[in-house]
This record gives C-alpha cells, structure tokens and sequence, in this order.
C-alpha cells in the first residue's frame, strides 16, 4: 500500500474520475467514471477499494458543509436551511431599497451579495484547502494499458506510478 496527500477538494475530484458525475438538477450522467470502464478484475477490485475510502472522505466534508449551512443560513417556513448567494439591499431601518423606475415605471429590488453567504464560502473554501491522507494499492500504468477513453482523470494520475525507463548508452 501507497499513502499519498491530497487536498479534500481533490477527494471531490478523484470521487467523480472515479465513479462519475451525474448533473443534481437533470439527473444527466455526465461522466461514467473510471471504474465503468473496461478494467481487469483485480484492477477494479482496487479501483473500487479506493472508491469507497474516497467516498467516506468526501461524506464528511459533506456533513461540515452541512454545519456551515446551517450556522451560516436561515431557515424557511418548510424547516430547510439555505444560503442565498444574492439578497435584497436594505437600508438602514431594515427596508428594502428598490431601482429607479423603468421606462414602464416598474421597480425591483436591488440585489447585493450575501455577508452570510461570503462567509460560508471562505470558511468552507478554508476547508476544502487541508490535506488528508489516502492510503491506496499502488496502480501502474500497464493496469490501464487496454483502456480507451475520452476522459481525463488528472487527480488519479496521481496515484499512477509511472516506470522510469532506463537510457542504456550506446558504446
């Protein structure tokens, strides 16, 4: 076994190269990931050994972010927490100021960035930036040697060990 370290965003990464990536709002598979391909068994077993401890690291991170939702956000009338990045601007006593009207005399709201939602982003950005260590089989490049892709997989690249070839001098 190999311990490499990596940063937690880099956990989401290697998540995604490994088992996919599906769009939250559509349901769209956007990328299978590396463990659908065409792999030996035993590669897959390792792939998907380091996919389950990916997917552990990246749950937690998940429930710290939930935390900060939740001590960053405010609660809806439905008991939902959220964030919203845009808010309305107030004025000093609390009232929403609104443009000046339109041609059509129409007025809206103007909108300002979220302090809350700033500071959920740093403290959140803060944490994706520490590093945790992954102890992994190691994988060469001839475990992939047969695979055809259209996809990279840079965070994964990471965990390839690459054979140095060795330059024999022409004598």
């Amino acid at each position: 076994m190999e311990k490499i370290s990596l940063k937690l965003f880099e956990f989401y990464n290697l998540d995604a190269e490994l088992n996919g990536l599906t769009n939250q709002q559509t349901g769209e598979k956007i990328a299978s990931g590396l463990i659908q391909e065409k792999l030996s068994l035993v590669t897959k077993y390792w792939l998907t050994d380091l996919g389950k401890k990916v997917a552990a690291e990246k749950a937690a991170v998940e429930e710290l972010k939930n935390d900060l939702i939740k001590k960053y956000g405010k609660e809806d009338d439905k008991g939902g927490v959220s964030i919203p990045m845009v808010i309305d601007q107030v004025d000093a006593d609390g009232a929403v100021v609104y443009s000046e009207p339109d041609a059509e005399g129409k007025t809206a709201p103007k909108k300002m960035i979220n302090p809350d939602y700033q500071s959920f982003e740093k403290e959140f950005n803060n944490l994706l930036q520490t590093e945790k260590e992954l102890e992994y089989k190691v994988f060469t490049l001839d475990d992939f040697e047969k695979v055809e892709t259209s996809e990279n997989y840079g965070t994964f690249f990471k965990l390839v060990k690459v054979e140095e070839t060795k330059v024999v001098p022409l004598n």
